[in-house]
Protein backbone atom coordinates (compact mmCIF):
# COMPACT_ATOMS: atom_id res chain seq x y z
CA UNK A 1 0.00 0.00 0.00
CA UNK A 2 1.20 3.25 -0.59
CA UNK A 3 1.71 6.06 1.71
CA UNK A 4 0.52 9.39 2.31
CA UNK A 5 -2.18 9.07 -0.01
CA UNK A 6 -4.84 10.44 2.32
CA UNK A 7 -6.57 11.15 5.09
CA UNK A 8 -7.93 7.15 5.54
CA UNK A 9 -4.54 5.81 4.62
CA UNK A 10 -4.11 3.65 7.93
CA UNK A 11 -8.28 2.23 7.23
CA UNK A 12 -8.40 -1.04 5.64
CA UNK A 13 -11.54 -1.62 3.92
CA UNK A 14 -13.32 -5.16 2.52
CA UNK A 15 -15.07 -4.58 0.02
CA UNK A 16 -17.86 -7.46 -0.58
CA UNK A 17 -19.72 -5.20 -3.28
CA UNK A 18 -20.89 -5.23 -6.64
CA UNK A 19 -22.79 -3.45 -8.85
CA UNK A 20 -23.33 0.18 -8.01
CA UNK A 21 -24.05 1.78 -4.57
CA UNK A 22 -21.28 -0.85 -2.46
CA UNK A 23 -19.02 -0.25 -5.10
CA UNK A 24 -19.30 4.01 -4.90
CA UNK A 25 -19.21 3.74 -0.66
CA UNK A 26 -15.55 1.71 -1.14
CA UNK A 27 -14.26 3.72 -3.88
CA UNK A 28 -15.09 6.98 -2.02
CA UNK A 29 -13.03 5.36 0.86
CA UNK A 30 -10.41 4.50 -1.38
CA UNK A 31 -10.25 8.19 -2.63
CA UNK A 32 -9.35 9.56 0.84
CA UNK A 33 -6.71 6.69 0.92
CA UNK A 34 -8.30 3.58 2.08
CA UNK A 35 -6.73 0.91 1.47
CA UNK A 36 -9.58 -0.85 -0.32
CA UNK A 37 -9.55 -4.58 -0.79
CA UNK A 38 -12.53 -6.33 -3.22
CA UNK A 39 -13.27 -9.79 -2.15
CA UNK A 40 -14.53 -11.17 -5.76
CA UNK A 41 -16.28 -14.51 -5.51
CA UNK A 42 -15.19 -17.21 -8.03
CA UNK A 43 -18.27 -16.15 -10.60
CA UNK A 44 -16.77 -12.70 -10.71
CA UNK A 45 -18.98 -9.00 -9.90
CA UNK A 46 -21.99 -9.44 -11.98
CA UNK A 47 -21.20 -5.79 -13.26
CA UNK A 48 -17.91 -7.00 -14.61
CA UNK A 49 -18.30 -8.62 -17.63
CA UNK A 50 -15.48 -11.28 -19.30
CA UNK A 51 -13.24 -8.40 -20.12
CA UNK A 52 -14.01 -5.76 -17.11
CA UNK A 53 -12.87 -2.54 -19.95
CA UNK A 54 -15.54 -3.92 -22.30
CA UNK A 55 -19.60 -4.17 -22.34
CA UNK A 56 -21.17 -4.67 -25.74
CA UNK A 57 -18.03 -3.69 -27.49
CA UNK A 58 -17.85 -0.29 -25.54
CA UNK A 59 -15.89 0.59 -21.99
CA UNK A 60 -17.74 -0.17 -19.15
CA UNK A 61 -17.29 2.98 -17.52
CA UNK A 62 -19.42 1.85 -14.47
CA UNK A 63 -17.08 -0.96 -13.23
CA UNK A 64 -14.17 1.39 -14.38
CA UNK A 65 -15.35 4.00 -12.79
CA UNK A 66 -16.47 2.60 -9.75
CA UNK A 67 -13.55 0.51 -9.05
CA UNK A 68 -10.31 2.34 -9.69
CA UNK A 69 -8.03 2.43 -6.67
CA UNK A 70 -8.93 -0.48 -5.36
CA UNK A 71 -6.90 -3.98 -5.05
CA UNK A 72 -8.33 -7.62 -5.21
CA UNK A 73 -7.90 -11.04 -3.83
CA UNK A 74 -10.18 -14.01 -5.58
CA UNK A 75 -11.80 -15.59 -2.86
CA UNK A 76 -14.55 -18.60 -2.22
CA UNK A 77 -15.89 -17.83 0.84
CA UNK A 78 -18.63 -20.15 0.95
CA UNK A 79 -15.88 -23.05 1.19
CA UNK A 80 -14.92 -23.46 4.69
CA UNK A 81 -10.91 -22.77 3.73
CA UNK A 82 -12.05 -19.57 2.45
CA UNK A 83 -14.16 -18.62 5.33
CA UNK A 84 -11.10 -18.87 7.30
CA UNK A 85 -9.10 -17.07 4.87
CA UNK A 86 -11.62 -13.75 5.19
CA UNK A 87 -12.17 -14.52 9.05
CA UNK A 88 -8.20 -13.88 9.21
CA UNK A 89 -8.57 -10.76 6.92
CA UNK A 90 -11.40 -9.50 8.60
CA UNK A 91 -9.38 -9.91 11.51
CA UNK A 92 -6.84 -7.01 10.55
CA UNK A 93 -9.53 -4.37 8.56
CA UNK A 94 -11.32 -1.88 9.72
CA UNK A 95 -14.22 -1.75 7.81
CA UNK A 96 -16.64 -4.47 5.55
CA UNK A 97 -18.98 -3.19 3.09
CA UNK A 98 -21.49 -5.62 1.66
CA UNK A 99 -24.42 -5.38 -0.44
CA UNK A 100 -25.13 -8.88 -1.10
CA UNK A 101 -28.91 -9.31 -0.68
CA UNK A 102 -30.22 -10.22 2.77
CA UNK A 103 -29.30 -13.21 4.44
CA UNK A 104 -26.18 -13.80 2.29
CA UNK A 105 -23.47 -12.74 4.55
CA UNK A 106 -25.07 -14.77 7.34
CA UNK A 107 -25.28 -17.45 5.03
CA UNK A 108 -21.65 -17.78 4.83
CA UNK A 109 -21.31 -17.05 8.67
CA UNK A 110 -20.40 -13.34 8.58
CA UNK A 111 -23.17 -11.84 10.09
CA UNK A 112 -22.87 -8.84 12.63
CA UNK A 113 -22.62 -10.94 15.38
CA UNK A 114 -19.98 -13.47 14.21
CA UNK A 115 -17.79 -10.46 12.83
CA UNK A 116 -17.94 -9.02 15.78
CA UNK A 117 -16.68 -12.04 17.59
CA UNK A 118 -13.41 -12.22 14.48
CA UNK A 119 -13.38 -8.13 15.41
CA UNK A 120 -15.24 -5.60 17.80
CA UNK A 121 -13.92 -3.05 16.85
CA UNK A 122 -14.71 -3.50 13.03
CA UNK A 123 -17.08 -1.44 11.30
CA UNK A 124 -20.41 -3.00 9.52
CA UNK A 125 -21.67 -1.64 6.67
CA UNK A 126 -24.43 -3.48 5.13
CA UNK A 127 -26.59 -2.09 1.99
CA UNK A 128 -29.76 -3.98 0.95
CA UNK A 129 -33.14 -2.74 -1.33
CA UNK A 130 -35.76 -2.72 1.64
CA UNK A 131 -33.62 -3.14 4.60
CA UNK A 132 -32.64 -6.44 6.62
CA UNK A 133 -36.12 -7.17 7.94
CA UNK A 134 -40.17 -7.39 7.44
CA UNK A 135 -41.68 -8.75 4.23
CA UNK A 136 -39.85 -7.24 1.48
CA UNK A 137 -36.31 -8.11 2.44
CA UNK A 138 -35.96 -11.32 0.57
CA UNK A 139 -37.32 -8.91 -2.57
CA UNK A 140 -35.14 -8.36 -5.46
CA UNK A 141 -34.12 -4.51 -5.80
CA UNK A 142 -32.17 -2.55 -8.09
CA UNK A 143 -32.43 0.75 -8.45
CA UNK A 144 -35.38 1.22 -11.46
CA UNK A 145 -37.41 -1.19 -8.95
CA UNK A 146 -36.67 1.34 -6.09
CA UNK A 147 -37.68 4.61 -8.19
CA UNK A 148 -40.44 2.70 -9.27
CA UNK A 149 -41.67 1.38 -5.54
CA UNK A 150 -40.69 4.87 -3.41
CA UNK A 151 -43.02 7.31 -5.28
CA UNK A 152 -39.62 9.05 -7.43
CA UNK A 153 -40.89 7.99 -11.07
CA UNK A 154 -44.80 9.28 -10.20
CA UNK A 155 -42.52 12.74 -9.22
CA UNK A 156 -40.76 12.48 -12.77
CA UNK A 157 -42.25 13.26 -16.34
CA UNK A 158 -44.64 15.74 -17.85
CA UNK A 159 -47.44 15.89 -15.64
CA UNK A 160 -50.16 14.00 -18.70
CA UNK A 161 -47.18 11.56 -19.42
CA UNK A 162 -46.27 8.31 -18.31
CA UNK A 163 -43.84 7.86 -14.75
CA UNK A 164 -40.34 8.11 -16.02
CA UNK A 165 -37.19 6.91 -14.26
CA UNK A 166 -34.15 9.30 -13.92
CA UNK A 167 -31.35 8.72 -16.80
CA UNK A 168 -28.64 7.26 -13.74
CA UNK A 169 -28.63 5.13 -11.09
CA UNK A 170 -29.68 7.86 -8.51
CA UNK A 171 -30.88 5.78 -5.44
CA UNK A 172 -27.72 3.58 -5.40
CA UNK A 173 -25.68 6.67 -5.37
CA UNK A 174 -27.92 8.43 -3.20
CA UNK A 175 -27.49 4.86 -0.57
CA UNK A 176 -23.73 4.99 -1.29
CA UNK A 177 -23.39 8.44 -0.12
CA UNK A 178 -25.42 7.65 2.78
CA UNK A 179 -23.25 4.54 3.50
CA UNK A 180 -20.45 6.62 3.12
CA UNK A 181 -21.80 9.22 5.75
CA UNK A 182 -22.30 6.17 7.94
CA UNK A 183 -19.10 5.03 8.18
CA UNK A 184 -16.92 7.89 8.36
CA UNK A 185 -19.40 9.09 11.89
CA UNK A 186 -18.50 5.27 13.04
CA UNK A 187 -14.61 5.55 12.74
CA UNK A 188 -15.33 8.95 14.41
CA UNK A 189 -17.16 7.09 17.13
CA UNK A 190 -14.32 4.07 17.26
CA UNK A 191 -11.47 7.30 18.29
CA UNK A 192 -14.00 8.42 20.64
CA UNK A 193 -13.70 4.69 22.68
CA UNK A 194 -17.37 3.47 20.97
CA UNK A 195 -15.99 0.46 19.33
CA UNK A 196 -17.04 -1.19 16.06
CA UNK A 197 -20.87 -0.71 14.44
CA UNK A 198 -23.60 -1.89 12.76
CA UNK A 199 -24.69 -0.05 10.05
CA UNK A 200 -27.84 -1.06 7.78
CA UNK A 201 -28.24 1.37 4.75
CA UNK A 202 -31.52 0.53 2.31
CA UNK A 203 -31.88 2.23 -1.18
CA UNK A 204 -35.55 2.67 -0.43
CA UNK A 205 -34.60 4.48 2.65
CA UNK A 206 -31.96 6.44 0.64
CA UNK A 207 -34.50 7.28 -1.98
CA UNK A 208 -37.30 8.74 0.35
CA UNK A 209 -34.67 10.25 2.27
CA UNK A 210 -33.97 12.56 -0.69
CA UNK A 211 -37.55 13.41 -0.68
CA UNK A 212 -37.95 14.47 2.32
CA UNK A 213 -39.48 18.05 1.46
CA UNK A 214 -42.60 16.19 -0.17
CA UNK A 215 -43.10 13.32 1.70
CA UNK A 216 -43.72 15.47 4.69
CA UNK A 217 -45.65 17.95 3.00
CA UNK A 218 -47.72 14.71 2.14
CA UNK A 219 -47.86 13.42 5.82
CA UNK A 220 -49.58 16.36 6.68
CA UNK A 221 -52.08 17.13 3.77
CA UNK A 222 -52.56 13.87 2.14
CA UNK A 223 -52.41 15.08 -0.98
CA UNK A 224 -49.41 13.50 -3.35
CA UNK A 225 -47.63 15.92 -5.44
CA UNK A 226 -47.54 15.43 -9.45
CA UNK A 227 -45.64 15.12 -11.79
CA UNK A 228 -44.01 18.54 -13.10
CA UNK A 229 -42.09 18.17 -15.96
CA UNK A 230 -39.78 20.87 -16.38
CA UNK A 231 -41.88 23.37 -13.96
CA UNK A 232 -41.00 24.05 -9.95
CA UNK A 233 -44.14 23.66 -8.47
CA UNK A 234 -42.63 25.69 -5.66
CA UNK A 235 -41.56 28.85 -8.42
CA UNK A 236 -42.39 30.71 -11.51
CA UNK A 237 -40.97 31.51 -13.26
CA UNK A 238 -38.94 28.27 -13.15
CA UNK A 239 -38.52 25.71 -16.11
CA UNK A 240 -36.64 24.96 -19.40
CA UNK A 241 -37.50 27.65 -22.05
CA UNK A 242 -35.60 27.57 -25.52
CA UNK A 243 -33.88 30.25 -26.65
CA UNK A 244 -33.74 31.07 -30.53
CA UNK A 245 -30.44 28.99 -31.58
CA UNK A 246 -32.63 26.06 -30.83
CA UNK A 247 -30.47 25.77 -26.97
CA UNK A 248 -32.80 25.09 -24.36
CA UNK A 249 -32.01 27.18 -20.81
CA UNK A 250 -33.15 26.95 -17.48
CA UNK A 251 -34.28 29.79 -15.54
CA UNK A 252 -35.95 30.10 -11.67
CA UNK A 253 -36.60 33.56 -10.28
CA UNK A 254 -36.29 32.44 -6.62
CA UNK A 255 -37.01 35.91 -4.67
CA UNK A 256 -39.62 38.73 -5.65
CA UNK A 257 -36.65 41.04 -5.95
CA UNK A 258 -35.45 38.79 -8.60
CA UNK A 259 -38.66 38.86 -10.49
CA UNK A 260 -38.30 42.45 -10.28
CA UNK A 261 -34.53 42.08 -12.05
CA UNK A 262 -36.21 39.66 -14.28
CA UNK A 263 -38.80 41.89 -15.66
CA UNK A 264 -36.21 44.70 -16.11
CA UNK A 265 -33.96 42.43 -18.23
CA UNK A 266 -37.19 41.46 -20.29
CA UNK A 267 -38.47 45.02 -21.12
CA UNK A 268 -41.17 43.88 -18.85
CA UNK A 269 -41.66 46.99 -15.84
CA UNK A 270 -44.91 47.11 -16.40
CA UNK A 271 -45.39 43.87 -14.51
CA UNK A 272 -43.77 44.02 -11.77
CA UNK A 273 -46.37 45.69 -9.42
CA UNK A 274 -49.34 43.95 -11.49
CA UNK A 275 -51.08 42.32 -8.71
CA UNK A 276 -51.37 39.09 -10.77
CA UNK A 277 -47.63 38.40 -10.47
CA UNK A 278 -46.44 40.81 -7.51
CA UNK A 279 -45.77 37.51 -5.37
CA UNK A 280 -44.36 34.28 -5.98
CA UNK A 281 -47.63 32.64 -4.69
CA UNK A 282 -49.26 35.09 -7.46
CA UNK A 283 -46.74 34.00 -9.98
CA UNK A 284 -47.24 30.16 -9.08
CA UNK A 285 -51.03 30.37 -9.50
CA UNK A 286 -50.33 32.66 -13.11
CA UNK A 287 -47.56 30.40 -14.27
CA UNK A 288 -49.69 29.92 -18.01
CA UNK A 289 -49.99 33.28 -18.53
CA UNK A 290 -46.42 34.39 -17.33
CA UNK A 291 -44.74 31.95 -19.52
CA UNK A 292 -47.32 32.89 -22.72
CA UNK A 293 -45.20 36.04 -22.10
CA UNK A 294 -41.82 35.34 -21.66
CA UNK A 295 -41.60 32.65 -24.20
CA UNK A 296 -41.68 34.36 -27.09
CA UNK A 297 -39.28 36.73 -26.41
CA UNK A 298 -36.68 34.65 -25.48
CA UNK A 299 -37.15 33.15 -28.96
CA UNK A 300 -35.76 36.34 -30.15
CA UNK A 301 -32.27 35.97 -28.91
CA UNK A 302 -29.31 32.66 -28.82
CA UNK A 303 -29.14 31.12 -25.62
CA UNK A 304 -25.75 33.08 -24.48
CA UNK A 305 -26.98 36.21 -25.06
CA UNK A 306 -30.02 35.49 -22.70
CA UNK A 307 -27.70 33.71 -20.08
CA UNK A 308 -25.46 36.49 -19.59
CA UNK A 309 -27.66 39.17 -19.63
CA UNK A 310 -29.91 37.16 -16.52
CA UNK A 311 -26.74 36.02 -14.74
CA UNK A 312 -25.24 39.58 -14.94
CA UNK A 313 -28.72 40.87 -13.07
CA UNK A 314 -27.85 38.11 -10.29
CA UNK A 315 -31.03 35.65 -12.00
CA UNK A 316 -30.60 31.90 -11.62
CA UNK A 317 -30.05 30.77 -15.34
CA UNK A 318 -27.91 28.39 -17.50
CA UNK A 319 -27.48 26.22 -20.21
CA UNK A 320 -29.07 23.09 -20.16
CA UNK A 321 -26.18 20.62 -21.60
CA UNK A 322 -25.50 17.50 -22.18
CA UNK A 323 -21.93 15.50 -21.42
CA UNK A 324 -20.53 16.87 -24.72
CA UNK A 325 -21.48 20.73 -23.19
CA UNK A 326 -19.86 20.13 -20.33
CA UNK A 327 -16.94 18.58 -21.49
CA UNK A 328 -16.00 21.20 -23.77
CA UNK A 329 -16.66 23.55 -21.13
CA UNK A 330 -12.82 24.58 -19.60
CA UNK A 331 -14.43 26.82 -16.76
CA UNK A 332 -16.40 23.84 -15.52
CA UNK A 333 -14.31 21.07 -15.99
CA UNK A 334 -11.18 22.71 -14.78
CA UNK A 335 -12.90 23.19 -11.65
CA UNK A 336 -13.94 19.11 -11.69
CA UNK A 337 -12.18 15.84 -9.97
CA UNK A 338 -11.60 14.41 -13.90
CA UNK A 339 -9.33 11.90 -12.58
CA UNK A 340 -7.27 9.30 -14.65
CA UNK A 341 -8.92 5.62 -15.12
CA UNK A 342 -5.08 3.92 -16.00
CA UNK A 343 -7.96 1.75 -18.62
CA UNK A 344 -6.40 1.41 -21.85
CA UNK A 345 -10.26 2.48 -23.77
CA UNK A 346 -11.70 4.89 -20.82
CA UNK A 347 -8.82 7.18 -19.47
CA UNK A 348 -10.51 9.40 -17.91
CA UNK A 349 -13.73 9.39 -14.99
CA UNK A 350 -15.26 11.37 -12.92
CA UNK A 351 -13.90 11.17 -9.41
CA UNK A 352 -15.42 11.80 -6.43
CA UNK A 353 -16.08 15.30 -5.30
CA UNK A 354 -14.56 15.88 -2.26
CA UNK A 355 -12.06 18.31 -2.58
CA UNK A 356 -9.79 18.51 0.76
CA UNK A 357 -7.47 20.82 1.26
CA UNK A 358 -7.14 22.49 -2.67
CA UNK A 359 -7.29 18.89 -4.07
CA UNK A 360 -9.13 16.06 -5.63
CA UNK A 361 -8.25 12.61 -5.35
CA UNK A 362 -6.10 10.94 -7.53
CA UNK A 363 -6.16 7.35 -8.89
CA UNK A 364 -3.14 4.89 -7.78
CA UNK A 365 -4.34 1.54 -9.28
CA UNK A 366 -6.69 1.23 -11.90
CA UNK A 367 -9.95 -1.48 -11.65
CA UNK A 368 -8.59 -4.58 -11.02
CA UNK A 369 -8.90 -7.73 -12.79
CA UNK A 370 -10.51 -10.52 -10.86
CA UNK A 371 -7.91 -12.08 -8.80
CA UNK A 372 -5.19 -9.79 -9.95
CA UNK A 373 -3.45 -9.10 -6.51
CA UNK A 374 -4.51 -12.06 -4.51
CA UNK A 375 -0.78 -12.92 -3.54
CA UNK A 376 0.23 -9.45 -2.72
CA UNK A 377 -2.88 -9.11 -0.71
CA UNK A 378 -2.48 -12.56 1.22
CA UNK A 379 0.85 -11.61 2.18
CA UNK A 380 -0.05 -8.13 3.64
CA UNK A 381 -2.51 -10.04 6.08
CA UNK A 382 0.31 -12.34 7.07
CA UNK A 383 -0.01 -15.57 5.00
CA UNK A 384 2.92 -17.30 4.67
CA UNK A 385 4.47 -18.56 1.33
CA UNK A 386 3.24 -21.98 2.16
CA UNK A 387 -0.23 -21.24 2.78
CA UNK A 388 -0.92 -18.95 0.18
CA UNK A 389 0.36 -22.06 -2.33
CA UNK A 390 -2.09 -24.81 -0.43
CA UNK A 391 -5.25 -21.87 -1.38
CA UNK A 392 -4.43 -21.81 -4.66
CA UNK A 393 -3.91 -25.14 -5.31
CA UNK A 394 -7.19 -25.77 -3.75
CA UNK A 395 -9.13 -23.32 -5.28
CA UNK A 396 -10.12 -21.34 -2.10
CA UNK A 397 -8.14 -18.56 -3.87
CA UNK A 398 -7.43 -17.55 -7.81
CA UNK A 399 -5.50 -14.84 -9.01
CA UNK A 400 -5.31 -14.18 -12.72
Amino acid sequence: MKKDQGILENITVIDMTEGVAGPYAAIALADMGANVVKVERPEGDWSRPANHSLVDGQENGQFISLNRNKRNIGLDASTPEGKEVLSRMLSRADVLISNYRPGVMAKLGFDYSNCQLINPNLIYCIISGFGQEGPYAQNPASDTIIQAMSGLMSLVGDPDGPPTRVGFPLVDMAAGNAAIQGILLALFGRLLGKGGANIEISLMAAALGMMTAGYTRFLASGIPPKRQGNANMNLAPAGAYKAGDGRYISIAILRDSHWAKFCAVMGLEDLINDPRYRTNADRVANRKEIDLIIEPMLASSGAKDWIERLQAADILAGPINDFGDVASDTSLTNWLPIVETMAPNAPWAMGTPIRLNGTFAKTRYPAPAKGENTVEIMTEFGFSADEIAKSLESGTVFKL
